[in-house]
């Protein structure tokens, strides 16, 4: 039976039995007469995309009980089977949607309303933490209902699907969209794992930050592994089922899907993950094209959602300074980023998450304008999402053995072609789908000896009309039908009196049909698109796309770099030369650096050959500046203030390389910075020293060379004493507990080493038949202290705690490094001294809270007498742009000679970080990290022009007062093109760009949930 094409989209509603009997649920009794009608199907005379790059013309699929059992161009149809006629038709494989919530109805249990909750006790043998929910399988929740609509009228045949709440947030199920019972509509039960960095709706403190959620995704992975080896011991019998471990066993061999908030995030979690062998697909932002370089080294699979930055708002001249460089670059650039990640090689998949489902296909469109490729377009919709999912051995594609999942469309659906209907394994259903974007727009045509133009519009209703010359010819009566346009129109003044009929189909140069006059004869028609005359008219496809008038930086913000700057040979000439060091001050010096190190430093030195000479006259060279305690470039939170003991942490997974603080700081002569975890519990996460290498990423940023350190803290802030009346339940609550914490801490990690030791001492067979200790990374931390690994530095401010401190660290045997700030270090200095300890404090910081009243300026001044390594920190984005001014205090207020002021914020720090043979003087041998400074560094007046890194020029003033004029015409040219875009203010998404980083303090406490960092301070 043959049937015809024009019968198709009318009755083949009716195949969805014939095409589908065959995925019925097996284990289920048939109620009634059983259903034995064929199910044999073959599309015929069509256009098949089988995939990404291979078409078949004039070809054939056959699809029996919704498998495709054929392809080609010459397939033997069997008798019985039903022919669809699809001449005119394009046939894809179905698109798959790799992040979806399709089909499933959860929410987990509210927090109980009582104050904040530390621990919880799990239901079964769930996982300790409320954010863990790796023991989800969503295919045993999984129910179809009407949603499916919005993906199916875009194209997508299948979505992989998950409730996405929570830390580790379960195994996806991938499933079909098809109008069937559950059991065949899931493709794959056990789909990707789902991880993020946001807690969602999980009620504990813990993680109160993004370290916190790295820490706790470390952690259980660490866990999730240890348990599988012991259980693979035959020691299962001794553990704690675990229901949330077990799941994450294998996962180096499973499907993981990782969420990304913030367009780090995917970095992140890459370095992170491949502490375990994982290799994420990761979901994007919209701003991959910032970081393909990166992304690139890890030949990372993402998720794209169609993200485009909004649109800023210019109503009025005041409306652009609130426009930020940063804006205006991703609302010009972020349609492109498809396309730029395609020609980055990397492998992606589209997405419908993020946005509304009717703005997938313009943004789609929009996405190939910017140059996605259709081949790119159609494998993200298909074979990568197919990959990703785990179902590439029976979706997205279309081939023998395959599920018969196809899109059907008129044309080219990358170009002007439109969806028209779906077979979901196998069963037909047509689609919703708006007939006019083919007809709108001006059109050209000739009847007999008149030349006309045909203008379609569709503002409130379709309208179109006729016009010659000075004649307009209004037509009625318009409508639009998947086939055709078709409308009235009297042609009286053209000779044709009474009412005309004319019909227009959309063809590859405009429009062509014919005209019914009012005598019976029919005029055939051929309809030029005259914008479509002037798009093809251009040779040259690459000229249809945008034209971007920004730049692409690193860091990609005002004052980012083209591109890293490069190592240079310097001859410095007759500076005064600051040595931070027994020389002192050295006037009329010369300083040679050769591939970043400092080579010789004396007077009337030869130029050797290719070196570049500065000449130093009048100006002063230093060391570069060190700051002991800085919270700069960090996200998502310095502080893990959700328990009393956080050392797990690290603030070295939360770097954000494209602080523009960096670069602030660079110009105040700052080339180092200890980064620290916060006050809000008595023992921290761990710091993470940086280079203020500009431009570079997070692991750049990184000054390996720096030992390991931790944050401790004394005070106030540890027990809670500001923090409300809510939060009186965590321990410690007093200065006495505090101690008892460390106590307690220090013996367990003591213990701790003591288990492991004892295991790594049993012969093999021995270790086979025992339970190994289980790796616990807070632990291990602190062992590291003991093992003088590890140095502590500790916010501190009264004298009592200092003393008790000391006490312990005898007591336990370990050492205190630095007490920082320490503003009542003057009444302890030779007890400290004893010690052997340091101190980075303030110039004159005091009665900011109560435990700092006690606070005088002379402070560093008597430490220093007393024989204590005495440094100044920032502590503050702003103020470390200032060191140099904050170290001059010490000279007014007490007298303390220049040199040793100097040394305060260069050599000191830098023994204090245990990276003085590296930094922080001027010395052969040492790295060039140097300032050319216009005047006195103590100065106010002082300007430093040039900052060098291992000989690398980070900052230059010369350069910033030529990019500053450089980023104003870069600004004004992308203000121009707001202007002149036609789209409506506000178009776009407002969540792309992220937010500035907020200022951290040590008492900054913050929750991200949902996306949304939430920052306050106690």
């Amino acid at each position: 039976m043959v049937v015809e094409r024009h019968w198709v989209l009318g009755v083949l509603t009716g195949l969805s039995v014939i095409s589908f009997s065959g995925y019925a649920n097996q284990t289920q009794p048939e109620l009634g007469i059983r259903d034995k009608t064929p199910s044999l199907t073959a599309l015929t005379h069509a256009r098949i995309v089988t995939e990404p790059g291979k078409v078949l013309d004039n070809a054939t699929i056959l699809i029996e009980d919704g498998i495709i059992r054929a392809v080609s161009r010459r397939v033997s149809i069997p008798d019985g089977a039903y022919q669809v006629d699809m001449t005119g038709y394009t046939l894809y494989p179905g698109f798959i949607d790799p992040y979806a919530d399709y089909g499933l109805d959860w929410e987990y249990p509210g927090a109980p309303d009582d104050g904040p909750i530390y621990q919880i006790e799990p239901i079964g043998a769930r996982h300790y933490n409320s954010s863990v929910h790796s023991e989800m399988r969503w295919a045993e929740h999984f129910q179809p209902d009407d949603s499916a609509g919005q993906w199916r009228n875009n194209g997508f045949t299948a979505v992989q699907s998950s409730i996405q709440d929570g830390v580790f947030r379960g195994q996806a199920v991938t499933v079909s969209l098809a109008d069937k019972e559950n059991h065949p509509l899931i493709y794959r039960s056990d789909g990707a794992h789902q991880i993020s960095f946001d807690r969602g709706s999980g009620y504990q403190e813990y993680p109160a930050s993004i370290m916190g959620s790295m820490a706790l995704i470390r952690q259980t992975l660490s866990d999730a592994r240890w348990y599988q080896a012991q259980s693979e011991k035959g020691l299962i019998t001794e553990l704690e089922p675990q229901q949330s471990l077990a799941p994450l066993a294998n996962l180096p061999e499973q499907q993981v899907v990782f969420t990304s908030y913030h367009p780090d995030d995917t970095l992140r979690a890459l370095r992170l993950l491949g502490e375990f062998e994982v290799k994420p697909a990761l979901l994007g932002t919209g701003l991959e094209f910032e970081r393909l370089a990166d992304l690139s080294r890890w030949n990372a699979t993402l998720i794209l959602p169609l993200k485009q930055a909004a649109k800023p708002s210019l109503d009025s001249s005041g409306d652009a300074l609130d426009i930020s460089l940063r804006q205006l670059r991703h609302w010009e650039r972020t349609p492109g980023n498809p396309a730029a990640v395609a020609e980055a090689g990397l492998p992606f998949a589209l997405t419908q998450y993020g946005i509304e489902a009717d703005q997938f296909w313009p943004r789609l469109k929009t996405a190939i304008e910017h140059g996605l490729s259709a081949d790119d377009a159609l494998a993200a919709l298909t074979t990568v999402p197919a990959r990703i999912t785990g179902i590439a051995d029976q979706a997205g594609k279309i081939a023998p053995g395959y599920r018969a999942d196809l899109v059907v469309a008129k044309g080219d659906l990358f170009a002007d072609g439109q969806l028209q209907a779906l077979y979901l394994q196998g069963q037909y259903h047509p689609l919703e789908v708006d007939h006019t974007p083919p007809y709108l727009g001006q059109f050209a045509l000739t009847l007999d000896d008149n030349e006309l133009s045909l203008l379609v519009e569709n503002q409130d209703e379709l309208s179109a009309s006729l016009s010659s010359g000075e004649a307009s010819l209004e037509l009625f009566d318009v409508n639009v039908n998947p086939y055709q346009l078709n409308g009235k129109v009297r042609l009286d003044a053209l000779g044709y009196p009474g009412i005309s009929v004319l019909s227009l189909s959309p063809s590859s140069g405009g429009l062509n049909g014919t005209l019914l006059l009012p005598d019976g004869q029919r005029q055939a028609l051929a309809l030029t698109s005259q914008s479509k005359a002037e798009s093809t008219a251009q040779a040259d496809p690459e000229s249809d796309r945008p034209e971007y008038v920004s730049r692409v930086t690193l860091p990609n913000r005002a004052y980012g770099l083209d591109a890293l700057p490069q190592a240079e040979n310097l001859h410095i000439q007759n500076a005064t030369v600051w040595t931070s060091d027994e020389r002192g001050i050295l006037t009329d010096t010369d300083v040679l650096v050769r591939d970043g190190r400092i080579r010789e430093v004396g007077k009337n030195l030869e130029t050797p050959r290719g070196y570049r000479v500065i000449d130093g006259t009048g100006k002063h060279l230093t060391a570069g500046i060190i700051d002991e305690h800085s919270h700069i470039a960090l996200y998502g939170g310095t502080n893990e203030g959700s328990d009393a003991i956080t050392s797990e942490v690290r603030i070295g997974d939360i770097l954000d390389p494209s602080d523009i603080h960096i670069y602030r700081a660079l110009a105040g002569g700052v080339t180092t910075a200890q980064l620290l975890h916060g006050s809000a519990n008595p023992i921290g996460g761990q710091a993470q020293t940086i280079q203020l290498r500009w431009g570079e990423n997070a692991e750049g940023l990184k000054f390996d060379a720096a030992p390991p350190s931790i944050k401790f803290a004394l005070g106030e802030n540890v027990k809670q004493s500001n923090w409300g009346d809510d939060y009186v339940t965590r321990y410690p609550q007093s200065r006495m507990g505090v101690e008892a914490l460390y106590r307690d801490a220090f013996q367990a990690a003591r213990e701790y080493r003591a288990a492991q030791q004892r295991y790594d001492d049993l012969s093999r067979s021995a270790q086979r038949r025992t339970l190994a200790p289980r790796p616990d990374y807070r632990l291990d931390a602190l062992a590291e202290i003991l093992e003088e690994n590890r140095h502590i530095h500790v916010h501190s401010y009264v004298q009592s705690e200092i003393i008790a401190l000391l006490d312990l660290a005898k007591e336990m045997d370990f050492k205190v490094q630095t007490f920082t700030h320490i503003l009542e270090g003057y009444k302890v200095a030779r007890e400290m001294a004893a010690a052997g300890t340091t101190a980075s404090t303030f110039s004159d910081w005091w009665a900011y809270k109560f435990e700092v009243y006690d606070a005088i300026p002379q402070n560093a001044c008597i430490m220093t007498e007393q024989g204590v390594n005495t440094s100044i920190n920032s502590d503050s984005r702003d103020l470390i742009r200032k060191l140099n001014q904050e170290a001059a205090k010490s000279v007014m207020y007490c007298d303390m000679s220049p040199e040793e002021a100097w040394k305060m914020i260069t050599i000191n720090p830098a023994q204090q970080l245990k990276i003085d043979h590296l930094v922080g003087s001027i010395a052969e041998g040492k790295q060039a990290d140097l300032v050319l400074w216009s005047g006195n560094p103590l100065s106010v007046y002082a300007r430093a022009e040039t900052t060098w890194i291992a000989g690398k020029p980070y900052f230059d003033r010369q350069r910033d007062l030529a990019e500053r004029r450089r980023l104003s015409d870069e600004r004004q040219a992308l203000l121009q093109k707001l202007l002149a875009d036609d789209a409506p203010a506000g178009s776009g998404d407002l969540d792309v760009t992220p937010e500035e980083t907020p200022e951290w303090h040590c008492d900054s406490v913050s929750h991200f949930v949902n996306g949304r960092l939430v920052m306050h301070h106690h």
